[in-house]
């Protein structure tokens, strides 16, 4: 709990420090590709977070791992900052809490669409725009195709699934028509 309300603090430093917008894509990137870093090179993660190790030191492995990173400056500092306060092992926290807030931050939604068949790019465009004046928010929309759903469509948002689908349709009349059927008969 404690590791999850500091990185929510050095994410939300960070994204105060970061003017432009892409940089905040280059951040997320840069965490998420260090946070992988430490879960899979035990000897990066070790360097990194002893400190016994002189500080010196922990900075040069550190920047020798940003270097083809080209991270900037802003996330450069903070990762200085989490190493000299002994904090290195928050980091994959911070990468994920970052990462969270992104969309937040560029005013987007991510939005998956299920259709039974693939869509065509006018179509793409069209639901891409009304979904834009719904949410009020850039869409990322992504497109998977299921033809279990017959015809229509499924749209996840915000956590919420709006089912337009035919074969939900089909369904609900099923049930109606059961629920018509033992009302008249009387069962």
């Amino acid at each position: 709990m404690r590791s999850t309300l500091l990185a929510d603090r050095y994410a939300q430093a960070l994204r105060g420090a970061i003017v432009d917008p892409a940089q905040l894509e280059k951040a997320a990137e840069v965490l998420n590709t260090l946070s992988a870093l430490c879960a899979t090179d035990v000897q990066f993660r070790r360097a990194v977070a002893n400190p016994v190790l002189d500080k010196v030191v922990r900075r040069q492995i550190l920047d020798t791992a940003l270097k083809p990173l080209a991270a900037s400056a802003e996330t450069a500092l903070l990762l200085h900052m989490l190493l000299d306060r002994n904090r290195m092992s928050i980091l994959p926290t911070l990468a994920t809490r970052f990462e969270s807030h992104i969309n937040e931050w560029l005013n987007r939604v991510e939005v998956t669409v299920v259709t039974a068949v693939p869509l065509t790019h006018e179509l793409l465009v069209r639901m891409t725009q009304s979904l834009e004046r719904f949410s009020g928010k850039q869409v990322q929309l992504k497109c998977k195709v299921d033809p279990n759903i017959i015809g229509g469509l499924v749209v996840y948002m915000w956590g919420v699934f709006f089912d337009f689908s035919l074969r939900t349709r089909l369904e609900r009349l099923r049930e109606k028509l059961l629920a018509e059927e033992t009302l008249t008969y009387g069962h």
